[in-house]
């Protein structure tokens, strides 16, 4: 456990790329507020956004509305997971219960 790098990051987005319209960057790039420069891979679909990134030796999926005001996230436990819960959410098989974030 706890052994996922950004290179399994890079796999999710190599297997999932030519099916979907994902595009891979760092966290610095995105602007937002993130404390640590890391590969992000990020999808758009029906008004969400999905960024899958590497932390701590673990996956983080965050799935939030555009706006970034409320949001959900979970840890996928390998890369098997991570693929098919992007392919999920891409394809809209899924619903999510977003919560409002709380504002500082």
């Amino acid at each position: 456990m706890f052994d996922i790098t950004e290179n399994d990051v890079k796999a999710v987005y190599e297997a999932l790329k030519d099916r979907y319209n994902l595009v891979l960057t760092n966290a610095y790039a995105l602007d937002e507020g993130y404390t640590e420069d890391c590969l992000v891979l990020v999808g758009k679909a029906r008004g969400l956004v999905l960024e899958l990134y590497e932390d701590g030796g673990d996956f983080v999926l965050d799935v939030m509305n555009a706006e970034q005001t409320a949001g959900t996230h979970w840890h996928p436990n390998d890369m098997e997971a991570a693929v098919e819960y992007v392919a999920e959410f891409m394809e809209g098989r899924r619903e999510y219960l977003l919560i409002p974030y709380r504002k500082h």
